[in-house]
C-alpha cells in the first residue's frame, strides 16, 4: 500500500489523460497536482518542490519536453523520483539529455489505472532513483559500465 498522502507532481499536454492519471492517483490516497508542460509544471515545483516525491511526466511535451523538466527539477531536488510515460516515444530518448532511464521508470501508453498505480508505487519503494543511475554513468537496463549498450 503507498505512503497515504505523499505529493506527486503528474505532467501531460493531453487534459483527459492528465485528468485521468491525477484521479488514479488520487483514488490511491496520494496528493496529485497537476501540470500541462514545462513551464507550468515548473511554477508548481518552485511552490510545492519540497512535497512533491515523484514526477510523472509523459516524455512528449511541447516546448520542452520531458526529459529535459525532469533533468530541471532533479537539478534542484536530487531525491525527486520519476516516471515517464508515453505513446509515442521511448524511454530511449531520454539518454539523448543525459538520462539513461530504466524499465522501471517508463509506463508505454495507453495504460491501465492499475497499472500505473503498480508502477508508481514500485518507483516509490525502489531504491534505485533517475540522479543515481546519472551520477553513475552507467546505462539504466544492460550491464554496468557499458555506455554503448543500445538498451534491451
Amino acid at each position: 500500500m503507498n505512503r497515504y498522502g505523499e505529493t506527486i507532481l503528474v505532467v501531460d499536454d493531453e487534459g483527459d489523460e492528465l485528468r485521468a492519471m491525477a484521479d488514479t492517483l488520487a483514488g490511491q490516497g496520494y496528493s496529485a497536482l497537476k501540470a500541462t508542460g514545462y513551464d507550468s509544471a515548473m511554477r508548481i515545483f518552485e511552490q510545492y518542490g519540497g512535497s512533491i516525491v515523484l514526477l510523472v511526466s509523459d516524455i512528449s511535451l511541447p516546448g520542452k519536453n520531458g526529459c529535459e523538466l525532469a533533468k530541471a527539477i532533479l537539478k534542484l531536488n536530487s531525491a525527486v523520483k520519476v516516471l515517464f510515460v508515453s505513446g509515442h516515444v521511448g524511454a530511449e530518448v531520454c539518454k539523448f539529455y543525459g538520462i539513461p532511464v530504466s524499465d522501471l521508470h517508463f509506463l508505454q501508453k495507453p495504460f491501465q489505472p492499475a497499472e500505473l498505480a503498480a508502477r508508481v508505487e514500485a518507483v516509490l519503494r525502489s531504491p534505485e532513483t533517475i540522479e543515481t543511475l546519472v551520477v553513475n554513468g552507467r546505462p539504466a537496463v544492460g550491464k554496468t559500465g557499458d555506455d554503448s549498450h543500445a538498451g534491451k
